[in-house]
């Protein structure tokens, strides 16, 4: 008899009723759960994801959380019981919650989002395909995601069976790829390419693999991440036969916090890195989940001991019910200036916006080129390793000197004493220094 359903009146032997039983606490629940099937089997995993009904199991969920449960205008809410496992029952602040359960702001449309904000369906040829960039496409090659994200950015089709790539559809992708020379370049993107089987894995590279223009393969995946036994050898296998000298394959996944980088989700990253593959990462600036400084560099050094190198640090995109998520824009200059410095630049990701309305990417970060002094020749920079400042001079006749933005002399005037070049270095540091 099952404890959990709170209406059951339990029998004695005599006939006569008893009370009802009281439901589990959320930490029994999930000892029930994770005890009741084979751990590493990634498929059982899936079929005891956890759907929005089964939260509050789970946690003791907060009034904001219950609101967002019965009100989103997001995605279906879907967790593995893995990911689950690394979430506080307890804490509504906890950073894999609080990307497992909808909050209040996501019942609310905001002016300034869209369903669409990067217009990737106006840039679709064809149905599950994105031509945004000259030499690279976007195959979204399936709906299914062995965690709904909150914040995921392509929330409008993923979930949501309707938008299911069935093999037509790709043949089509395919087509249009094969009758276009100019894209080298394809991601492999969803939901999660990763869920799909392994038998429509290989069809779809092996696809890619037989046109002679396509180079580059690149597979977006989370599961490393949120379900790592999903990185079988078997898959890897698939993957490594066509890692060939015709195509080259990548792998880029989304940690966003620390807590995420656990031993299964390394070996995981080290079966993708022994078939080949290079695994990089793409965070999300998130608020009140990873945007400080000091987060974002714990994330990003234990993602070099999990040899995974970093890519890209995302600001939020404008989708709807995401107000809750997304931060200042500035807050992803500010976290990569805190971190130059105090980990090896290929740690470091590049802090990227995608412009609403198609644009495509941009660059940010923080400014450490003050200008360029005229009369001196010399290019003036502040130290990201110790704030001070430092010259550098422009090769005689270089015929750009036009090209820079040009020091102010009160800026000169207070800088040129203290100023460190080639003929004057700064000290070394003492023991216990910052």
């Amino acid at each position: 008899m099952d404890r959990t359903e709170k209406n059951l009146v339990q029998e004695q032997e005599g006939g006569k009723p008893l009370e009802p039983l009281e439901p589990l606490e959320p930490l029994e629940e999930r000892s029930r759960l994770f005890s009741s099937f084979e751990w590493t089997d990634y498929k059982a995993q899936l079929r005891n994801r956890i759907r929005s009904r089964d939260l509050d199991r789970y946690f003791t969920l907060t009034e904001s959380e219950r609101i967002g449960i019965r009100e989103t205008i997001r995605l279906n809410v879907g967790a593995s019981p893995y990911y689950l496992s690394l979430s506080d029952p307890s804490d509504p602040n906890c950073p894999i919650r609080r990307m497992i359960v909808p909050r209040e702001e996501e019942a609310y449309f905001s002016p300034e989002e869209a369903a669409d904000p990067l217009h990737e369906e106006g840039l679709s040829p064809v149905k599950g395909l994105t031509h945004m960039y000259p030499d690279r496409v976007l195959l979204f090659s399936n709906h299914e995601c062995s965690v709904y994200c909150r914040h995921c950015m392509r929330g409008r089709k993923v979930s949501d069976a309707s938008e299911r790539m069935e093999t037509e559809d790709l043949e089509e992708c395919f087509g249009y790829i094969r009758s276009h020379s100019e894209i080298s370049d394809v991601v492999i993107s969803g939901g999660d390419p990763l869920n799909l089987s392994d038998a429509k894995i290989d069809w779809i590279l092996e696809n890619l693999e037989r046109i002679p223009h396509v180079k580059i393969c690149r597979l977006g995946t989370r599961n490393p991440v949120t379900l790592p036994m999903r990185i079988t050898s078997e898959l890897c296998g698939v993957i490594e036969s066509h890692n060939s000298d015709r195509l080259s394959i990548f792998c880029n996944t989304q940690f966003n916090h620390e807590k995420e980088c656990t031993q299964e989700a390394k070996e995981a990253v080290l079966k993708l890195v022994k078939a080949g593959v290079s695994v990089g990462n793409q965070c999300v600036i998130l608020k009140g989940i990873n945007d400080e400084g000091e987060i974002m560099l714990r994330l990003h050094k234990k993602l070099l001991e999990l040899r995974v190198r970093s890519y890209y640090m995302y600001d939020p995109e404008l989708i709807p019910g995401s107000r809750g998520f997304r931060t200042p824009l500035y807050k992803g200059i500010e976290i990569l200036e805190y971190m130059r410095g105090k980990l090896g630049g290929m740690g470091i990701p590049q802090f990227v916006t995608d412009l609403p309305g198609g644009g495509g990417k941009v660059t940010l970060g923080p400014n450490w080129y003050l200008g360029y002094h005229r009369p001196t020749r010399n290019h003036v920079f502040r130290s990201a390793v110790r704030g001070t400042v430092h010259l550098s001079p422009e090769p005689p006749e270089s015929g750009y000197e036009n090209f820079y933005p040009i020091l102010e002399d009160s800026v000169w005037d207070s800088v040129r004493e203290s100023a460190y070049s080639s003929e004057k270095g700064v000290s070394p540091r003492k023991k216990g220094e910052a």
